[in-house]
């Protein structure tokens, strides 16, 4: 090294000893000449700066300086010596850090033992650098100093870096969060979503208090080592310790992070208030995560209040669809009165089975078979118009008899799309309407009342009309005693391809058969 160089580790007063419990700063040293490296590390091996070390790494080109700070995104401070493999290369790296690598947060000071190649004021305003240093001038405690700066600058900027960037995935999260319809799917969003914020790993659960005095709690969603624990009892699913920290949190509706677990509470206006448990791998969380997590809450509040919401309106959709199928069985000819519930569920049996048939699969979503569970017990709404005096008939009807019979579709179908038009999109009600039109076409196209055939009979309307005969062969009329079931289910078969779509026929003896099973 040169007079000028050595006078750059010059003897200064050490810094304090003190031993810091944090993760090391890291700062790499680049340049070509390995007692720099040395002497650095020497004079700064008791630096500390808010409690942390110092850990140097070292490049002797620009070109190993690119590959460690590609492969370290973490590094802090670089310490740059302007010639190098040329006059100017470390110059020419500054641009490459800041454009190449994207990297705006790393603080650049740059140290030359040559200032007339790289002149203070030009390279300040053409490069973007944080400080300049000239070996001359540069003592032990000024470099001390310089580092102390640059670590507090970086420390800031990495805090905004966060702060955008926990700030951009909550609007995100908000977005995903507020599509979801169903309690279970929004609870488990909350978990994926709010360990994405904070970096963590998705691990965690949901849970609800139960009873006046929240000494129990129900486990909504779980993620991690919680996966699998959704519909359990916290304290049958979760460790005593664990289980106190949340049930103490939901009693005093205060957050409260433990060690290696955050358990946040979200307290909601009506006293439904649950509790988010993530574990945190032994990390504390800072204040500006802390922050994080307070807006975050706000906003998975919110959601659970609009879910509430939701749920309350699919409660009314229901209630009335029962209403109306409660008036459509007070007429049930088999005196049962409970022919819509029947339907309904071997109508959602069997397009639950129909959802392993690969051609319909994707028509069957959870969406779809919540809709047609309920659409099912309107599709004969129409027959409390058709005169009893039809309906009860004991022989055969006459022509004018069953035009009027077959208006029953139709007659269904205009009372349902009625009563929809109040509510915006597709609804249990306009989803009901689509099945009472057409579950009497046939496939074959000899139906009513559109003569609709295959594919063009909406798939709703091709479960329920398989459904749909098979309990009327099956129960009591006026007319007839019921057949029984092995020979309904032939007859069922033998209409495969003729009046009944074939996969549905498929889907519903496979469904009877299992039943058969269990009995």
């Amino acid at each position: 090294m040169s007079d000028t160089d050595d006078f750059l580790f010059q003897d200064d007063p050490p810094p304090l000893d003190l031993t810091p419990a944090a993760r090391p700063w890291l700062v790499l040293i680049v340049d070509d000449d390995p007692e720099v490296h040395a002497m650095t590390r020497l004079v700064m091996k008791k630096f500390t700066f808010a409690g942390r070390p110092v850990q140097f790494l070292s490049a002797y080109s620009a070109e190993e300086a690119m590959a460690l700070l590609r492969d370290d995104p973490g590094i802090a401070l670089i310490l740059l010596d302007v010639v190098m493999e040329t006059e100017d290369a470390g110059l020419r790296l500054v641009p490459r850090i800041r454009e190449e690598l994207n990297n705006d947060a790393v603080r650049i000071i740059l140290r030359t033992g040559q200032p007339g190649q790289a002149p203070e004021d030009a390279v300040i305003h053409s490069y973007d650098i944080n400080d300049y240093k000239a070996k001359t001038e540069l003592t032990a405690q000024k470099l001390g100093t310089a580092t102390a700066a640059a670590l507090r600058s970086y420390e800031h900027i990495r805090a905004l870096q966060r702060s955008r960037r926990g700030m951009e995935r909550i609007v995100d999260a908000a977005s995903v969060l507020f599509t979801q319809r169903s309690l279970d799917g929004f609870a488990g969003t909350i978990l994926h979503e709010l360990a994405r914020v904070l970096d963590l790993a998705d691990d965690g659960l949901v849970c609800v208090a139960r009873g006046p005095a929240r000494t129990e709690a129900q486990i909504l969603a779980g993620t991690g080592r919680h996966a699998g624990a959704a519909g359990m009892p916290l304290r049958v699913a979760v460790d005593g310790t664990l289980t106190q920290a949340v049930l103490d949190a939901l009693r005093g509706r205060q957050s409260v992070q433990g060690d290696g677990f955050l358990v946040q509470v979200l307290t909601m206006a009506d006293g439904r208030d649950c509790a988010v448990c993530l574990h945190t791998a032994g990390r504390t969380l800072d204040a500006l995560e802390q922050r994080l997590i307070d807006v975050m809450a706000a906003k998975i509040t919110a959601g659970f209040e609009n879910l509430y919401l939701y749920d309350q309106l699919r409660r009314a959709h229901k209630a009335t669809v029962i209403a109306l199928a409660g008036l459509a069985d007070h007429k049930d000819p088999d005196g049962s009165g409970d022919q819509g519930l029947r339907v309904s569920r071997l109508v959602s049996e069997t397009a639950l089975a129909l959802r392993a048939d690969p051609a319909l699969s994707s028509q069957i979503d959870d969406g779809f078979l919540d809709l047609i569970a309920m659409g099912a017990m309107v599709y004969d709404i129409g027959m409390v118009a058709v005169p009893d005096r039809i309906r009860w008939k004991l022989g055969p009807l006459d022509a004018d008899e069953r035009h009027e019979m077959q208006h029953h579709c139709e007659r269904g179908a205009a009372l349902l799309e009625k009563a929809s038009r109040l509510v915006q999109g597709s609804n249990y009600l306009s989803f009901g309407a689509e099945v009472a039109r057409c579950h009497q076409e046939r496939w074959d196209g000899s139906g009513y009342p559109g003569g609709l055939a295959g594919t063009d009979i909406p798939l709703a309307a091709r479960i329920v009309a398989v459904v749909d005969v098979f309990d009327a062969l099956t129960h009591q009329r006026s007319w007839r005693e019921p057949e029984p079931v092995p020979e309904a289910l032939n007859w069922i078969e033998a209409q495969a391809g003729t009046q009944f779509d074939p996969a549905v026929v498929r889907a519903f003896l496979k469904v009877m058969a299992d039943r058969r099973f269990l009995m």
